[in-house]
């Protein structure tokens, strides 16, 4: 990945040596908990059924090859959740360089290097026209929402953990890099505004981090540590990440934040050093709950897998903020999943709750001139460690036993 080469020149003999074979390598659902890489089809601007695929016509679409493409946690809710199908492609968060337009694409073009918004959305819905594009009204037959990789649930799109990736609605959907080599020399930063930095920010933006904030964060994951980032952007006085986990909280502190280590001392304990009081003004959620850990709890009798978002009701102060990016199941309809939350303690405190899937094209714009421009190092935040698409199964692996690291699969 020189950045002496034009865009138009990236990978012209491997994407002669794909198409003459009709398959590519991919990181693959293998089963409940399970990843492996496996020789699949290759995209096509016309989709055919396929596992976890739905059939469309996309003529609005593009051909991408992989630069980069990233291991998320949500793509672990996959694994262990329903609505997965073996041998259906993982994986949401895509750059690339644009190979294959359709016939009805007009902006983008072959030989544009570009970032994917893991949302899928067709701009032209009521939804994606108020900027919620994380709720398009079209691309998902079932909900409003899409999101690629994660099973016809989802909207049957293919995921992204490949060497090549349709991209639908491409004019609408596609962040295009002004400068491509800029892009690429800056890969593992401009790889997190797919998804991370954009949830990270608009969760502290929901949330109303301003400048002289207090902020805690649960959850020192990537998306935590994004989000600990966007918050240090709006000019939070003081940022907490607290995470049980003792590699990831040596992590946080080497970035500059402040970790709160739940392990050993008290949420408020913590809170209250640093702060002066037990109370932030501005909780954000980066845990969530999956599938799994609902069924466990309900199989053991227990109704608080929502165990961090509780916590955060007990810390943020009356009228205060709290911003969820942390994914909860809605469960199947008519079901809905036991997750235990202390609405009582929100009501009673006036709390303000934001959450939902971020709309990730209405931030790209300004956070690729933040990192290109401002020198965000959000690679660097976030711990971004390249992989070889190869190894992508031991990068699931990796994610699963809490690596302290955001695993970034090049081809």
């Amino acid at each position: 990945m020189s950045g002496s080469s034009s865009p138009g020149d990236l990978g012209r003999a491997d994407d002669a040596t794909a198409s003459a074979n009709g398959a590519q390598r991919a990181v693959v659902y293998a089963g409940p908990g399970r990843a492996e890489v496996a020789d699949v089809r290759l995209p096509a601007l016309e989709t055919r059924a396929g596992p976890g695929v739905l059939p469309r016509r996309c003529d609005h679409g593009v051909i991408v090859r992989t630069l980069a493409t990233c291991v998320c946690g949500s793509d672990l809710h996959t694994l262990h959740g329903p609505g997965a199908t073996p041998g259906m492609v993982l994986g949401h968060e895509l750059t690339g360089v644009v190979v294959e337009v359709g016939r009805d694409v007009e902006r983008v073009k072959v030989g544009d290097a570009c970032s994917v918004p893991f949302n899928v959305a067709c701009g032209r819905c009521a939804n994606c026209r108020a900027g919620l594009t994380g709720h398009c009204l079209s691309a998902n037959p079932s909900r409003p929402g899409a999101t690629y990789g994660m099973g016809e649930g989802f909207g049957g799109w293919a995921g992204m953990q490949a060497e090549y990736a349709l991209v639908p609605y491409a004019d609408f959907n596609l962040y295009v890099f002004a400068d491509a080599d800029q892009a690429r020399e800056r890969l593992l930063d401009v790889a997190m505004i797919g998804d991370i930095l954009p949830t990270g920010y608009h969760a502290a933006r929901s949330a109303g981090v301003a400048p002289g904030s207090t902020v805690y964060i649960a959850g020192a994951g990537p998306v935590g540590l994004a989000c600990a980032a966007a918050c240090r952007m709006l000019g939070a006085a003081a940022i907490i990440v607290g995470d049980f986990n003792a590699e990831r909280l040596e992590h946080v502190r080497s970035v500059g934040f402040i970790p709160a280590d739940l392990a050993n001392g008290s949420l408020e304990e913590i809170v209250a050093e640093v702060v002066g009081r037990p109370l932030v003004d501005v909780g954000i959620d980066c845990v969530g709950a999956s599938d799994a850990a609902v069924a466990k709890a309900a199989a053991g009798g227990m109704v608080a897998p929502a165990l961090a978002l509780n916590d955060i009701i007990g810390i943020v102060r009356h009228g205060g903020s709290i911003a969820i990016p942390g994914v909860y199941p809605a469960g199947a309809p008519g079901v809905r999943p036991p997750l235990g939350v202390w609405l009582g303690g929100v009501w009673s405190k006036a709390i303000t709750v934001t959450s939902g899937a971020t709309p990730v094209r209405r931030y790209q714009d300004e956070l690729a001139a933040a990192v290109l421009l401002g020198g965000v190092g959000i690679g660097d935040v976030v711990h971004a460690t390249t992989i070889p698409l190869a190894k992508g199964a031991e990068a699931y692996e990796m994610s699963g036993a809490g690596a302290s690291r955001k695993f970034v699969l090049t081809p």
